[in-house]
């Protein structure tokens, strides 16, 4: 694993960056939206351009410029300054194999990302619908589906900015369906006798879905089930942190107390 590289920011795309060092050597490297915010660019920052082609990738349909305007700047712009934002976007998304910008405007005037754009949350979609065909692929499709969540939804991003999502559904729909392929993984796995897998299958959906009750319970039934009781100790104790951070209800669920009680009957004591 490369743990530093220093040189030339020689490239930027919508995902990853590539870095010339001195010695003529480009690394290609993976970043998230946060890091991606913060890197170089010529003229204005990045974090515009990347809102701009977060937008139009989570409305694979298309958008119409003044639809795509309302909603980066709610507060209203010139038809210059949206156009001149577009136009840095197109430039830093570049064209794909065959010469076609990344970013164009289709017959209808909708705006579109380019088909060789890759979206996470598009590819996580086709990796569920292939999971959902069941079968020897189920388990490899889900896991590579859930190797995709790093972190929170939209981790990183800059304050005042995506005010569109407050009402766009999207961060629902992403941590429903992630808990929901983390728990499949999770059952699947502890059906075939692999605990340590559902414990694992579990937490990569938790990296997301910190709140999701099920995936919890997911959690301590696999850590029940390795036949360790440090293991279920541990979870149980990582259950009670996560419940004091919940300002709003601070305690848990009363199937997941419940199903402490039966896996742990002395857990009270020993979480004082």
């Amino acid at each position: 694993m490369i743990a530093h590289v220093s040189g030339r920011l020689a490239a930027k795309r919508a995902d990853r960056v590539v870095v010339q060092t001195a010695g003529g050597v480009g690394y290609e490297i993976v970043v998230p939206l946060g890091v991606m915010e913060q890197l170089p660019a010529p003229g204005e920052p990045v974090a515009l351009a990347t809102e701009l082609v977060v937008f139009l990738a989570t409305h694979p349909g298309g958008v119409h410029p003044n639809v795509l305007a309302a909603a980066i700047w709610p507060r209203g712009v010139t038809r210059e300054v949206r156009d001149a934002a577009l136009a840095r976007a197109q430039d830093w998304l570049g064209t794909d194999d065959i010469g076609r910008p990344q970013l164009a405007t289709d017959a209808s005037g909708r705006l579109r990302l380019g088909s060789q754009v890759r979206v996470d949350w598009q590819v996580f979609c086709a990796l569920l619908a292939r999971a959902e065909g069941g079968g020897s692929d189920e388990e490899a499709a889900l896991e590579q589906a859930l190797s995709l969540v790093s972190g929170p939804f939209m981790d990183g991003r800059a304050p005042g900015r995506y005010a569109w999502l407050a009402g766009d559904g999207l961060e629902y729909e992403v941590a429903a369906r992630i808990a929901d392929a983390a728990h499949r993984l999770s059952r699947l796995r502890l059906a075939q006798g692999d605990p340590d897998g559902a414990m694992d299958a579990a937490r990569a959906g938790l990296r997301l879905a910190f709140d999701d009750e099920l995936l919890w319970r997911d959690l301590l039934t696999a850590a029940h089930a390795t036949g360790q009781e440090h293991l279920l100790r541990a979870a149980v104790a990582e259950v009670c942190a996560r419940t004091s951070l919940d300002e709003v209800l601070p305690r848990m669920a009363p199937e997941t107390e419940a199903l402490i009680d039966e896996l742990l009957p002395s857990w009270r004591s020993s979480v004082g």
